[in-house]
């Protein structure tokens, strides 16, 4: 057979070895058409390079990029450049890019168009940036209208769901990736190391540097983030900005140039499966209140400290995150409608944020620990000031403990790492300020009533450790 196979007559010229498709060629069933949405989409998008000084270019921001990648014209003095993406927003010209694309720039040159409709080059202003959220909104001049993108809904994003990046990675214009949300609401990443408001969609789209800036499209063709970070140490871990973030503060970009936030006063932290139980809130969404800045709005406004904050201006607060971007952006000198879980009530407030400096609200996160049995938590009392105890007018808890400072307070002298109590997070030196609301004074009085707490019950304490005050909640 192999003989055979091996004297066979060539095939005609006109004769084909694979099978055409059927006419016309459609998207797989469940995917999405990614090169009609690249086909939509690219010529809303647009390349930047960012030039931050230097002598010696060519003229030519590929070459020069390759130069000084590969070490082309050494003896050239190149000038510092940045590579980036951007898109259109607007029609006039308007392009939404990430901060530090632009950060430092003296020159900035867009390239729009594909090599299909040929590209042109305009020189660019910085409109307005917002360091916190690393956004930048940009502006060229040139024959319009100029083709945009849609703004989608990054809040209806799901995990799972497909996305196409586009970009200009390592200078490689045009180029398209696709792939899915990988998470959503990622804030442990930093990628600037500044202080600041991340809440970044996680894609395994593949994200590099020159992509920065550019769209993360959806199924639909909408911008549902801005591409910003990839995680040098893995692949597939890119990071985008959600588009929301940069609708809530386009408008003062382009009106003022910057973003101009708002404070009330607080400090707050995440709600663990027991805090939520204590107060009897069976959702766990919420923001608890551990500090509160004398003289600032949320006192003025009758803000205590252990109230949980369900809604600000009628916005669900699921997380302490959003309610710290809520009343960032909320207008300062205008009143806000607050409701709150006090004890076991819900109390409607009207706070009055005020203009912040450069402080960003603090939000210390407690973990959630699995519950187990207290047990070896021995107090002791110590002498006290009201910096160590907490009690003052400002910072009392809900139950309303005297604002008077005490001569000793109850400090924990020692306790079983093994229990609920450590797990939850209290340690030895801790200074228990109440117990469910309940002021303790002495050793004694935390006695009394820990006593009176049925075992298997949520004990909610709440206490200051080196003058920084929380909750910590734990099964008895």
């Amino acid at each position: 057979a192999a003989a055979a196979f091996a004297l066979a007559a060539p095939a005609a010229a006109s004769e084909r070895l694979w099978t055409e498709p059927p006419h016309p060629t459609s998207p797989l069933p469940g995917f999405p058409d990614f090169a009609g949405l690249a086909r939509a989409s690219l010529p809303a998008v647009v390349g930047i390079v960012a030039t931050q000084g230097g002598g010696g270019e060519s003229g030519d921001p590929f070459k020069d990029f390759l130069d000084r990648m590969y070490g082309g014209d050494s003896g050239k003095q190149q000038p510092v450049r940045g590579l980036g993406t951007g898109f259109f927003v607007r029609k006039d010209g308007y392009i939404l890019t990430n901060g530090h694309v632009v950060e430092g720039a003296a020159d900035i040159v867009v390239s729009v168009g594909t090599e299909e409709d040929g590209e042109r080059s305009y020189t660019a202003r910085v409109v307005g940036k917002d360091d916190a959220t690393d956004i930048a909104l940009l502006k060229i001049d040139g024959p319009q209208p100029f083709p945009v993108l849609p703004l989608g809904d990054s809040d209806a994003l799901t995990v799972g769901e497909w996305v196409l990046a586009i970009g200009n990675p390592f200078g490689l214009s045009h180029s398209v990736t696709a792939g899915i949300v990988s998470y959503k609401g990622r804030r442990d990443v930093n990628p600037s190391g500044k202080p600041g408001y991340y809440d970044f969609i996680q894609t395994d789209a593949s994200i590099n540097p020159g992509n920065s800036g550019g769209p993360l499209l959806d199924a639909r063709g909408e911008v549902i983030g801005i591409n910003s970070a990839v995680n040098s140490a893995g692949q597939g871990i890119g990071f985008a900005i959600p588009i929301n973030m940069a609708k809530d503060i386009s408008g003062q970009l382009l009106a003022t140039g910057r973003v101009t936030r708002s404070r009330i006063g607080i400090s707050v932290q995440e709600l663990t499966p027991e805090l939520a139980e204590s107060f009897g809130l069976a959702d766990g969404h919420g923001a608890l209140v551990t500090m509160i800045e004398p003289g600032g709005p949320a006192e003025a406004g009758g803000l205590r400290v252990g109230d949980v904050v369900r809604t600000f201006d009628g916005q669900k607060i699921d997380r302490t995150y959003r309610l710290r971007w809520l009343v960032a952006n909320a207008a300062s000198g205008k009143a806000a409608r607050v409701q709150v879980r006090r004890g076991t009530s819900d109390v409607d407030l009207a706070l009055t944020p005020l203009e912040q400096a450069s402080t960003l609200l603090s939000m210390p996160t407690l973990p959630r620990p699995a519950p187990r049995a207290a047990s070896g938590l021995r107090l002791e009392d110590t002498p006290a000031d009201a910096a160590a105890a907490g009690l003052n007018a400002s910072n009392a808890s809900a139950s309303g403990a005297s604002s008077a400072s005490p001569r000793t307070v109850p400090r924990v002298r020692s306790l079983d790492t093994h229990g609920a109590a450590y797990e939850a997070g209290l340690r030895e030196g801790d200074v228990i300020v109440d117990v469910d609301g309940v002021p303790v004074p002495s050793a004694a009085a935390f006695a009394k009533v820990f006593g009176a707490i049925k075992p298997g019950a949520i004990v909610r304490v709440f206490v200051r450790r080196a003058e920084k005050p929380s909750f910590i909640a734990f099964r008895k």
